[in-house]
C-alpha cells in the first residue's frame, strides 16, 4: 500500500492514538488566520464545543452551509475514509459526516460551525473549502483548512485520553503520552476509571492517584534523587487529605478511616506503571540513586497538591 505524506506533524508523542494520527492538518498556518477552536491536534475538546475560524481581515459573501463540514472519523481513516478519498486513494468514505449549523460573525470575522448535537467521544476532522477575502487580489482567498481534533470520554470531570496501541505504548520507556500531561496514557485510563468506584472521595482519589504516577513517570523519565521530590509532593499531599479527613479521631478510629478510603488501585498502580523489564530496571536505578541517604519528608500541605483537592468539590 502506498505510504501518504503527513502534511503537518504538531508533535510526534500523539501519533498511534486509536491507530488515527491527530495531528494531521493543512493550511494551519495562514497568516490571515487569528485562531481557530478547537486548537489543531488539541486532545480534550469539549463535547458541547463549535467549531470556531476567526481570521483578521472580513470574508466575502458565501453560501455559509458548505463553508466548514465536520467528520467524526472512524478507526480506518488513516487509510481510508473521507480523507483518504481527498487524496485520491479512492477507498470508500466510511467517516460520520456531523450536521450543523454554519453562521459568520461579522463583528470578530468569524466563520462558526454549530453541531446539532453534542459531540461524542472521539476523532474529529475540520474542513473548509478555500475562502474569499473583502480584499484585492492578488491574495484575496485562504486556502483550505484541515485539521483535527479528539473529544474525550469525561469521568468525574477528568478526561480519558484514547486507549493507546498496547505494542506502541510499551516500545519507549515513556509509551504515549496524548495529552501530554506527563502521564502514560494506560495508567491515566486505569486510575479514572477504577478511582471512579470510591464511593466518597472519587475525585480526590483521582487526582492523588494521578499525581503518584505523575511522580513515577519523572522518575522513569530521570532515576535520579533529583526526582525523589516528585514523591515527595505527592505523599505530601495525600497526608494533607487523610489529615484533613481524621482529625479529632483516636487511633483505632484513625486505622478504620484508613482502611475504609484508602486508593482502590494501591500496589497495582505501581504494578501498572513498572509493566516492562526496561520500566523495571528504571525504578532499581532509581532506587540506587538514592539508597545511602536520609531523606527528611515534606510535610503535609495542600500547596503540594498538583490539583487542588480544597476545590475538587466533595
Amino acid at each position: 500500500m502506498k505510504k501518504i505524506t503527513i502534511l503537518l506533524v504538531l508533535s510526534a508523542g500523539v501519533l498511534f492514538a486509536d491507530q488515527i494520527d491527530v495531528t494531521v492538518s493543512e493550511g494551519t498556518d495562514q497568516s490571515v488566520i487569528v485562531s481557530l477552536s478547537p486548537k489543531p491536534a488539541s486532545p480534550e475538546a469539549d463535547a458541547d464545543t463549535n467549531v470556531k475560524l476567526c481570521f483578521n481581515e472580513p470574508l466575502a459573501p458565501m453560501r455559509m452551509p458548505q463553508a466548514v463540514r465536520l467528520k467524526r472519523l472512524t478507526n480506518n481513516s488513516q487509510n481510508s475514509g473521507w480523507f483518504g478519498t481527498f487524496l485520491g486513494m479512492g477507498h470508500q468514505n466510511t467517516d460520520e459526516r456531523i450536521r450543523g449549523n454554519v453562521v459568520y460573525d461579522t463583528q470578530n470575522n468569524c466563520l462558526i460551525f454549530d453541531p446539532d448535537n453534542n459531540l461524542s467521544v472521539g476523532f474529529y476532522e475540520v474542513e473548509t473549502k478555500p475562502l474569499m477575502l473583502q480584499t484585492m487580489p492578488p491574495k484575496n482567498y485562504v486556502s483550505t483548512i484541515r485539521y483535527r481534533f479528539y473529544v474525550p470520554e469525561v469521568i468525574n470531570g477528568f478526561k480519558l485520553p484514547p486507549e493507546p496501541d498496547e505494542d506502541k505504548n510499551n516500545e519507549t520507556l515513556l509509551g504515549i503520552d496524548f495529552n501530554d500531561n506527563g502521564i502514560r496514557d494506560d495508567v491515566e485510563r486505569l486510575i479514572i476509571i477504577e478511582e471512579a468506584k470510591n464511593t466518597e472521595f472519587p475525585k480526590t482519589q483521582t487526582a492523588i492517584s494521578l499525581q503518584y504516577a505523575f511522580a513515577w513517570q519523572k522518575m522513569i523519565e530521570a532515576p535520579t534523587i533529583e526526582s525523589r521530590k516528585y514523591l515527595e509532593d505527592a505523599s505530601a499531599c495525600q497526608e494533607y487529605f487523610v489529615n484533613k479527613n481524621t482529625k479529632g479521631l483516636n487511633f483505632k478510629e484513625y486505622r478504620e478511616w484508613e482502611k475504609n478510603h484508602a486508593s482502590k488501585l494501591g500496589v497495582h498502580l505501581e504494578d501498572a506503571i513498572f509493566n516492562t523489564k526496561e520500566r523495571i530496571l528504571r525504578r532499581f536505578e532509581f532506587n540506587r540513586a538514592c539508597s545511602g541517604h536520609i531523606f527528611d519528608l515534606s510535610p503535609a500541605s495542600i500547596d503540594k497538591c498538583m490539583i487542588n483537592i480544597d476545590k475538587i468539590g466533595e
